[in-house]
């Protein structure tokens, strides 16, 4: 059991009353590994009392946070943590430890874990608003500094998570590029190569990531049900894993893409990537994005613009020849469910709620049926 003990703090002999304000009391107790320990410094008998029960109740319940545990630094709190990012996905882990190294250690690398509140996390994210850091950038920031702080929790450093709830503002969506058929013709017209053009294609009309385009092989060409096989990506450098959602899917591909792709591999082994680099590699994310995406679309800017065509081509990304797949679809009378399995989706919650704008809208049906009700009763 605790113990409490009165001592003093120096006065002048004699002065009572500088006596009585130099009273405190001492806590003694002994931690669960059975350590005597002390804390000092209360002001009144009851406040030491209330301190020892509580040692004592956490001590019971197995939640007892030791009072020098909470002194270590978030940097030796990252060395806890660290370990855990083996498991992930290369690309995830070395995305955390930018954000720790760029913007996590330097604001609190040298804080000890249980100085942190979250006053002062939230007083961080502000800081990294007004510096004009991305919504993305920041998200990731605080995802780092909570799994520490949850890392020092579960090491009975500190009580409670002080980023538990901290938010991140929300920035205006932009308006989602579609590409128009038309669009993605010109598109493909100012590729280099039957291969970047069948990228193209495909991305556009059967709506993968380029992440799953780069890792898709021959033999994930399925001519006579004219299905592509969809179950990897490319998740870092020379490394295929699963893809984002761990799902595999059939989608269709058209007549006229099919009949590209069948000419385009024709001779190859069955195990050799489908699209290729100008070396003849795999295709790489990084590159292809950087130097033949952007430079196409910049292309096909200038050539929309060229031909008279009305409205502005937009800016995309591969990413967006995927939304331009949903859209597509979606216009030829695709369902919510068939978009689902089109994109491998977890569920349809997650089309509707990236695609809600593209799916007919109802309500004008409903009040249409509500008039009918009223006007049956009159």
């Amino acid at each position: 059991m605790a113990s409490i003990e009165p001592y003093y703090l120096k006065y002048k002999e004699g002065d009572e009353k500088a006596k009585k304000r130099a009273l405190r009391y001492m806590v003694q107790y002994r931690t669960p590994d059975r350590k005597l320990t002390k804390k000092r410094g209360f002001k009144r008998k009851g406040d030491a009392q209330d301190f020892a029960q509580e040692v004592e109740r956490t001590k019971k319940t197995g939640t007892f946070i030791h009072p020098q545990a909470g002194k270590a630094e978030v940097s030796k709190v990252y060395e806890l943590w660290l370990p855990s990012q083996e498991s992930l996905a290369p690309r995830t882990k070395r995305t955390n430890l930018s954000a720790y190294n760029v913007h996590v250690k330097p604001r609190w690398g040298s804080w000890p874990v249980d100085s942190i509140t979250a006053p002062h996390v939230r007083k961080w994210v502000a800081d990294m608003q007004s510096e004009g850091k991305k919504r993305d950038t920041i998200l990731r920031a605080v995802y780092v500094l909570r799994a520490l702080c949850e890392t020092a929790v579960e090491s009975r450093m500190i009580a409670a998570n002080p980023v538990q709830k901290i938010t991140v503002k929300r920035e205006s969506t932009a308006r989602r590029g579609y590409l128009t058929p038309k669009q993605v013709e010109v598109l493909a017209a100012v590729q280099g190569t039957d291969n970047e053009r069948a990228i193209i294609y495909t991305m556009a009309y059967c709506g993968p990531r380029i992440s799953e385009i780069a890792a898709l092989n021959v033999e994930d060409l399925d001519e006579s049900t004219h299905r592509l096989h969809i179950d990897k990506a490319v998740k870092d450098y020379g490394v295929i894993g699963p893809t984002k959602t761990y799902e595999n899917r059939r989608v269709p591909v058209p007549r006229f893409l099919l009949e590209q792709l069948t000419e385009l591999t024709d001779g190859r082994e069955q195990n050799a990537p489908l699209f290729l680099s100008k070396d003849g590699q795999r295709l790489d994310v990084g590159n292809y994005r950087a130097r033949i995406f952007k430079p196409s679309v910049d292309k096909a800017k200038k050539k929309w613009k060229e031909d008279g065509h009305t409205g502005e081509f937009p800016t995309v990304l591969p990413h967006g020849l995927r939304h331009t797949c949903a859209s597509l679809a979606i216009s030829v009378g695709a369902n919510v469910k068939a978009v689902q399995a089109l994109l491998g989706h977890e569920s349809a919650a997650v089309t509707l709620n990236i695609y809600a704008d593209l799916f007919p809208d109802d309500l004008n049906q409903v009040g249409d049926a509500l008039n009918a009700l009223h006007d049956d009763v009159e």
